[in-house]
This record gives structure tokens, sequence and C-alpha cells, in this order.
């Protein structure tokens, strides 16, 4: 929370720069003219939603609710001010009503009308800068609140009292870097939506630093990372080395989109070669692990277990306003994956290795494929604000994606076996033992992992231990089919294991023939292991399971599960029903696993320094090595 010290000095550097401001002429510099309009238009135009959106939208609707205090300002009677939840913070609701009467109150017309909404308004803003609500999230504080606040104040400006700007700059000032030193230390779409908040400061204040710092920020973020942030290979990290593609990945493009748009028609713009790692990120990075109007659940991070996190729709006007923008690299490529989202068009991508992320994506019209290998430094599943609390089974390597439709997992949530992750070995274990798991967060596992990439075909391995579980692993891919292999798959304790091959949403029939199963247009086959089990089960369930700010409440559908029993090792192939791809396999042990993939060439992995002879050749290689010969 902030400290009275800090909310002191805040008020002395804005009353500082806000007087500053009119000496520097800070309130007619036309750039600050520009982006305070193109932030205003935006909001009364819809192009911009609010930073808290209104859960009312109707200004009678939001007015009776109100209630005066003993001073005479107004609070709203169905919001809990005393809560201070890091995620469901009921009092920014009273912040995003007040927004969205100051938007009607710009767009209203009757003049008695307007000086009517004008009253309440001012009556909001004194209750909240009289009570300075603040929650135990800094989210709260540093980001939503004063990105939503500065929305607000850039709409009022023109009727605040010096006294209002001043407190009111002082809570806008909470987000912005010249204000708040200690925002510094925030990488990634948390430092992208602190430059919103930053430039939003700058225009009501009217103080090019904020802007010209905010800019600099967001240009450094524009860079590849060597942690959290932009990769070079399409990919996006935050929390640390961790992919995050939806969640945070789609902020970082939403909020860079904001700004462009905010900045449009100033010297603050950025230039092509600055926008260049963003378009590299939505074309060879989101758009590959885009199938159709779906995103790729494992992608996701924590999000994954909130309501409609899946569908892409959502992004489809931000990726317009980027093509539309003269400097933007790519804008054709961005265009063109904004329709297909619209039309919930598969492309024929292939196959496609992200080396910082280790994950293996392939990408056509009816199939679609990815498999996360390992790396020392790779964090795996996160569980932050009490979301993703199941998702232990999901911190295990080779966990897979597998889709034919795109709507195979959406909303799957509250009715699905944390226990059956698709990819995964693991012991089937109730909800509550999965929760009993100490914090993965920030677990990094350690083993030996390794590649290889060569024309059409890809391998990733891995060899690690799970807090007992060992596990020697590798995924053979082409452009159209995978086989996937385990071997040395045991619990210390003893306990029984199954391999899942998928579990999604059912479709409505299954065809089974021996060791072959096709589901929803995709095709499993066993080639190893223990017994087959595939299977439709009608389940109910709730979103509190696995993000507990969610209220408790009954959903129900079917779900289809394909699994093996663990024997030790495992090896099966997963493709469209209308692929045809054989592989042979060679070896599967703990030290090696190799095959020999449809177009006849020879793959393998190796986890200690040893050779295997096949067809009367040698083939060599070394721990955490892979090959693809001829």
């Amino acid at each position: 929370m902030i400290s009275s010290f800090t909310r002191i000095v805040g008020l002395i550097l804005v009353f500082f720069v806000l007087n500053t401001s009119v000496i520097t002429k800070g309130y007619e510099n036309a750039d600050i003219v520009t982006v305070s309009k193109n932030i205003a238009d935006s909001l009364l135009d819809g192009a911009l939603g609010q930073s808290i959106s209104s859960d009312l939208k109707d200004a009678d609707g939001i007015i009776s609710l109100t209630k005066a205090d003993e001073n005479g300002n107004l609070y709203f009677t169905d919001i809990d001010y005393s809560s201070v939840d890091r995620a469901s913070w009921d009092p920014s609701r009273h912040i995003g009503r007040m927004e969205r009467l100051a938007i009607l109150y710009r767009l209203e017309n009757d003049s008695a009308k307007k000086e009517e909404l004008k009253a309440h308004i001012m009556k909001l803003l004194d209750f909240w800068l009289a009570n300075d609500f603040q929650s135990s999230n800094w989210w709260h504080n540093r980001l939503s609140g004063p990105n939503a606040l500065g929305e607000f104040g850039i709409l009022m400006k023109n009727d605040l009292s010096r006294r209002q700007k001043i407190l009111l700059g002082e809570k806008i000032g909470r987000g912005c870097f010249t204000i708040s030193p200690v925002l510094y230390d925030h990488a990634g779409a948390n430092a992208i939506d602190l430059a919103m908040s930053s430039i939003k400061f700058g225009a009501f204040a009217g103080s090019p630093r904020a802007i010209k710092e905010a800019v600099r920020i967001v240009s450094g973020e524009l860079g590849y990372s060597d942690d959290q942030g932009l990769k070079d290979d399409g990919t996006f990290f935050q929390h640390g080395k961790r992919i995050y593609m939806g969640g945070y990945g789609i902020t970082f493009i939403n909020g860079m989109s904001t700004i462009i748009k905010l900045l449009s028609g100033t010297d603050y713009i950025f230039s092509k070669e600055q926008l260049t790692p963003l378009a590299n990120f939505i074309c060879d990075g989101m758009r590959m692990m885009s199938f159709g109007d779906t995103l790729d659940p494992t992608t996701m991070g924590r999000s994954v277990s909130r309501k409609n996190s899946q569908p892409l729709r959502g992004i489809i006007s931000t990726l317009e306003t980027l093509a539309s923008v003269d400097e933007m690299p790519r804008k054709e490529e961005i265009k063109a994956y904004a329709d297909s989202i619209r039309n919930d068009e598969k492309k024929d991508y292939g196959l496609r290795y992200f080396d910082n992320a280790k994950f293996l994506v392939i990408n056509n019209n009816d199939f679609y494929f990815s498999f996360r290998g390992g790396a020392d430094y790779l964090a795996y599943s996160e569980i932050i604000n009490d979301e993703n609390v199941l998702a232990y089974n999901s911190s295990f390597p080779g966990v897979t994606t597998i889709m034919s439709k795109g709507d195979e997992y959406n909303n799957i949530a509250p009715i699905y076996n944390y226990s059956f992750v698709p990819g995964t070995t693991a012991v089937v274990e109730a909800d509550e033992e999965l929760l009993a798991h100490d914090d993965f967060t920030y677990r990094y596992l350690k083993g030996i992992y390794g590649e290889k990439v060569a024309d059409g075909a890809a391998v990733s391995l891995a060899k690690t231990e799970h807090e007992g579980i060992s596990m020697t692993i590798s995924c053979f891919a082409t452009d159209n089919a995978v086989l996937l292999m385990g071997a040395g798959m045991k619990d210390s304790k003893g306990r029984s294991m199954n391999t899942t091959l998928d579990q999604c949403l059912y479709t409505g029939s299954f065809e089974r023939d021996g060791n072959t199963v096709i589901h929803n247009g995709i095709k499993y086959t066993v080639l190893e292991g223990g017994a087959l089990t595939a299977e439709n089960e009608h389940r109910t369930g709730d979103w509190h399971r696995n993000n507990l700010p969610y209220a408790s409440t009954p959903e129900e559908g079917d779900v289809f599960t394909a699994s093996i029993e663990n024997t030790g090792s495992y090896a099966y192939t997963v493709m469209s029903e209308n692929t045809d791809a054989e592989f042979e396999i060679i070896m599967n042990n703990e030290s090696v696993q190799a095959v020999k993939l449809p177009d006849g060439r020879i793959a393998a992995s190796f986890f200690e320094k040893t050779e295997f002879t096949y067809a009367g050749r040698t083939y060599k290689g070394n721990a955490g090595e892979a090959i693809i010969m001829k």
C-alpha cells in the first residue's frame, strides 16, 4: 500500500509539475494537446475502453446507487469500500462508474443535465480523494487505478478546481515513472501499462518529461530482452522466464496498440525499426500459436483458469489499429491475421520450434499440436492471486495441446481433471491432494534438455525428476504428425501413474480400432505401453476449483479422455484423421530414444554419451544432443 510519506512526496512533486507546466507552456505544448485530444476522443467514441470498465452504463442507474456522507460527498451503497482484496477489489468500481459519468457528461448536449451530471461527478471525486482507498495488491494502487483516474482527469480537467487537480494528480502520479521512481522495477506488460498511466499523467499535468520518459521506457520494452518481455524467437515472457503469449502477451499487444494510438500525430511516435520486434511477435509468435480464433491454452500462464480466456476476437480491433499505422512493419500480415481470427480461418503454417521458450508447434488447417520441452532457466506453471491453483501437473515438461477445430479446451476448466494434463505421466490425485503441493510458481526443473530442427522435422527431449517422478521423454515431429515417447517413467513412492494422450471437450462420438482412437478429427495410435483407455464422461464442477476468486457455481459438460496405464515406457502418435504418417520405433530407453521418420530419416535423442546401430549404420551422441539424419 502507499505510505503517508510517499503520498506527501507525491503531492509535492505534482504541485511542482502543475506549477512549472504553466511556466514551460506544458498545457499549450502542441504534442501534449494532441495526446490529450487522442485520449479524450478515443474514450468518447469507444475506440479506447475504460481502464476500469463500469459495471453500469446509464447515468440514472449509476446515480440511483449513490448516497451522501457526512461531508456531502457521494459514495455507492452497493460497494464494499473496506475491501483490500488482491484480485476482485470492490472499491475500483467507484472509479469505473465515476469515469463512465464523465464520458456521459462530455457527450451530453443539454446544459441542465450536463450541470446535474457534473455536480454528481465532483461529489464522487471528492469522496475518493478524501478517503484514498487502497488494495493490498500494488496492481490496483499503481497501475489500474492511476490509468483509470488519468482518463477521468483528462475528461474533466477543465472543470476541476486547483485543489482537485493536485490531489487527483498525486493519485494519477502513483502510476507515473517521473513521480514514482519505484515503478522502474517493472518490465514487460506491466511496464507498458505503467507507461500508459505516465502518458496520461503527462497529458493531465502538462508534463512533456512524463510523456518522454514513458516513450523511452516503451522503446526499451520494444527491444528484445534477455529476461522477460519480447524474445527474438517471436515469443513473450512475463514473471520471469515463462512463456506468456496469452494474458500478459495479449495485454502487451493491447497496451502497445493503445500507446501508438495515443501518440499518433506527434513527434513521440516510434520508428519502424523500433516497432519491428512487436510485429515479429505478432506475426511469427502469436499467429503461429493461434488456431483460427483460438489461442493455445498452454501459452497463457495463469489466465488459462479464467472464463473465456482462449478466444482471440478481443484483439481484432487492436491488430487493425496497428495495421493502420504507417510506421508499422508487416502491417499487411497483421491485417491478414486479424481477418483470420474474425473468420476463424485455419491456414497451413507447418512446423516451427521456438528456441527461447523450448516450444514446438505444428499449425495446419486441420491439425494443431504443441509440445513444451524444457530448460533449466524456464519457470513452469504459475499461481498468483489464487488463480490456477490446481495446475501442479502442468509444470511437467511434455505438456501438449491438440486441436482440429479450436474449441477443444474452451472453458473446460470447471470440469477438467487436473491429474490428466495432456502429454504428461502423473499420479492420479484429487483436488485436495493437488492443492497440497507446494507453490510451484517459480520452480525450475533441472535435468537434461535438448532439441534439433532440420528441414520440416524437429526433436525436443527432456530427462528430469519432478518431485519424485522420473521421466525421459522425446517428441519427434514432422510438419503434420508427431511421435511421443517416454521411458524410465516411475514414481519414487511406488504410486501408479497414467500417461494422458488428451483430455478435451467431447464432441459426441469417437471411434476405436484396437490401439487407435479417432475423436473430433484427431487420430491417436498407441505403439508401446500399457492398456489404452478412451472414454467420454459427463462431469460437474465449477470455476472456483482452479480460480478461487470466482464464486462457486455449478457447471457441467462432457469430456473425452484418452490415457495409457503407465508400465515404465510408452510411444504413441498423434495426427489428423486425414493423415497417414508411419513412424518406426528403433529404440526407447533412458539412454537413447530413436525413430525412423515417415520420410525415412533417422531421428534420435541422447540422454548420455552413447551410440546405437540401425540398418548397418552407427549413430552417436552426447547427453542432451538430438539428431535428424538421412
